[in-house]
């Protein structure tokens, strides 16, 4: 697939998100109108969305690939399959404790 094939499929699936987004926000205003609960919701939807953000599209992803990449070219196989293992398991305790500081702050 080309650069400019490439740029186009990934510009229009972010303007379409972006358009359901908007969408969803107006049928939550709709629906529920403006209240207390509406906006502890989209404060506490927030939380999610900023760490798909930072490990999907953001820092992490962007320092991630080059490092796998990396680690692709110089290892076998295995190694890179225990590296991703080993990566997977890290973030996976990290999101526990994370949910677990979560659940224990909440009233």
């Amino acid at each position: 697939m080309s650069l400019l094939r490439s740029t186009a499929v990934i510009g229009s699936m972010t303007m379409i998100s972006r358009v359901l987004g908007f969408v969803r926000d107006m049928l939550m205003a709709r629906v529920f109108g403006a209240s207390p609960a509406t906006d502890a919701f989209f404060v506490v939807f927030k939380i999610p969305n900023f760490l798909r953000r930072l490990f999907a599209e953001g820092a992490f992803a962007q320092a991630f690939v080059p490092v796998l990449s990396e680690y692709r070219e110089k290892n076998t196989r295995a190694e890179l399959k225990d590296f991703i293992d080993h990566m997977f398991g890290t973030l996976a305790a990290v999101l526990i404790v994370v949910v677990g500081l979560g659940i224990s702050a909440a009233p």
